[in-house]
């Protein structure tokens, strides 16, 4: 809190002018600088000389590594994607319109300026200062339907929103697009934090174009959060069938044993139809702010992952190069030769990797290589430079060991401004961060009441001192059925004295944690200073006490 009791926002903490905090800033400069550095001295030329960014994606820019976190949106049409964008704001961004029909007919990046503008796809693309400059290889038939919205947004500081087109169905729909729908998303996938697939419960088919997008994705699967939208409209039981019905449906495209995380709610300020599941909604949208919010936190530790990525495909890809230029005759029967490569390329693949001591988890698909490989001549590959492969070795092995030594500890302290996750105490708040808010913590962490638990202490039995026993105590915490594990930490919290008895104060303390617990909130780590009686000092370091056994 500030001065005057007021809770600062998340972002507050991030550009405080602690020492430490200033520290931690330069910390992740630091490890910003250190990446692109490595890239442009260490893995560019590997990456140029064997023609990686045709095969792949094309050079990172400056703009790719100090970019904020970013989040993609992807659904159907009406799934509420740009409703989601909305609620979570808390307000409209620039050119925001909203229907039943198919409202969004183009990319938006929602992004923080310092005051309200559109600027056209072509406009951004010559933009260095951001990480769209690469979208100018998509041609003006995509940039006219790309737009980046600028405004001033708390939420915005430390997040980007890519707002997308609604997927239709059929065949006019992708060849009248104009430009290549599954390559900009995957362009899109492949830069992104999260991705968001959105989907409405009264749509739960999946078009030909969307299971297409979702199959350009593929590679990026540990970034897919599935949101199931408007269940509220759903009774409990039509809400389970829904769910199975979705699950089904994206089992069969999304082809990996672990099952994506899907958050279940309603994301918009609409009344709720049916709000007897409002408790698993809240707790879902907790869960998935909370993760957004956290986003900037994970930048420099996502950047560098994304980076080592890169590398090791980099790495196999030379190999699979070198390999194929060196089976190659210097001059007869080079087309033939080439068409026996390419058809035993996952042949290749393991040959390889066993005599490098690669793994084929690095390899990219065959399928996809091979399409590639088909419109390129072998003989005219360069082969393999020692150096250079030596240098990236190192970068794996040494430099990025120590980038990861850079980014500290105290660096998970930083948070995106959502105004769902500051603001004052309130009984309503519903988005927590590590499990809940600061508006949360106000909330629960002061005195009780002890006058709502008079009756319940005086009908245990008290003695003459004010007390009730272990054993007493605990036949009445175990009616909340909680687990004992949890029960012994609501003991020591509440036991203050380490007695082992409670007063009145300690078991309004003790019913309090109860309460606090049942509706799902996580437990102080300590008692908190405010909760202690104004008229006692107690020492908390020496309280020590056990749940009745």
């Amino acid at each position: 809190t500030g001065r005057g009791g007021r809770v600062r926002p998340p972002n507050a903490q991030m550009v405080g002018g602690d020492a430490d905090r200033a520290k931690d800033v330069r910390a992740f400069r630091d490890v910003t600088e250190g990446l692109q550095s490595l890239y442009k001295k260490t893995l560019v030329p590997v990456e140029a000389e064997h023609d990686f960014h045709h095969f792949y994606s094309p050079a990172l820019t400056d703009a790719d590594f100090s970019a904020r976190p970013m989040v993609l949106l992807i659904g159907q049409y009406s799934a509420g994607k740009s409703t989601f964008i909305r609620h979570l704001l808390g307000r409209d961004y620039p050119g925001l319109r909203i229907g039943p029909e198919p409202t969004t007919d183009r990319f938006v990046a929602v992004c923080h300026g310092e005051q309200e503008q559109c600027i056209p796809g072509n406009a951004i693309a010559v933009d260095r200062s951001m990480p769209f400059t690469q979208l100018s290889t998509f041609g003006n038939a995509f940039l006219s339907r790309f737009e980046c919205a600028k405004m001033p947004c708390a939420p915005l500081e430390g997040l980007t929103l890519i707002d997308t087109p609604g997927v239709l169905s059929g065949e006019k729909q992708r060849v009248q697009r104009g430009y290549e729908f599954e390559a900009v998303v995957k362009w899109f996938a492949d830069r992104v934090d999260i991705i968001l697939l959105l989907f409405d419960i009264a749509k739960l088919d999946i078009s030909d174009e969307l299971r297409r997008a979702i199959v350009a994705i593929k590679g990026n699967d540990s970034k897919i959060h599935v949101v199931l939208n408007k269940a509220d409209a759903c009774t409990t039981p039509q809400l389970m069938r829904v769910y199975g019905a979705l699950m089904w449906n994206l089992g069969k495209i999304i082809d990996t044993p672990e099952v994506s995380r899907v958050y279940i709610g309603s994301f918009w300020e609409q009344p709720l139809v049916h709000d007897e599941q409002r408790k698993l909604f809240e707790s879902e949208q907790n869960e998935l702010f909370t993760t957004l919010a956290q986003l900037p936190r994970s930048a420099a530790v996502r950047k560098l992952s994304d980076l080592i990525k890169r590398a090791r495909l980099a790495k196999v890809h030379a190999y699979i190069i070198d390999y194929l230029k060196r089976k190659m005759p210097y001059m007869f029967g080079q087309k033939k030769r080439q068409r026996e490569l390419l058809a035993k390329l996952p042949q290749i693949y393991e040959e390889i990797a066993r005599d490098k001591g690669l793994a084929l988890g690095d390899f990219p698909d065959p399928k996809l290589l091979h399409d590639k490989l088909s419109a390129c001549n072998f003989a005219k590959f360069k082969k393999l430079n020692a150096k250079k492969m030596q240098a990236l070795d190192q970068m794996l092995s040494v430099d990025m060991p120590k980038l990861i030594e850079l980014i500290p500890v105290e660096a998970g302290r930083r948070v995106a401004d959502l105004s769902q996750v500051a603001g004052k105490p309130s009984p309503f708040v519903t988005v927590g961060l590590d499990g809940e808010s600061g508006a949360q913590r106000e909330w629960w962490h002061r005195p009780p009441d002890v006058e709502m638990f008079r009756d319940e202490f005086d009908a245990l039995g008290p003695d003459a001192e004010g007390k009730i026993s272990g054993q007493t105590a605990k036949q009445k915490l175990m009616e909340s059925k909680l687990p004992s594990t949890t029960l012994h930490a609501i003991w020591t919290l509440a036991d203050v004295d380490a007695d082992g008895c409670l007063t009145l104060y300690e078991f309004a303390l003790a019913m309090h944690f109860i309460n606090m617990k049942m509706e799902g909130h996580d437990l102080p780590k300590k008692l908190p200073p405010a909760m202690l009686q104004q008229d006692e000092e107690l020492e908390l370091e020496s309280a020590s006490g056990q749940f009745p056994t």
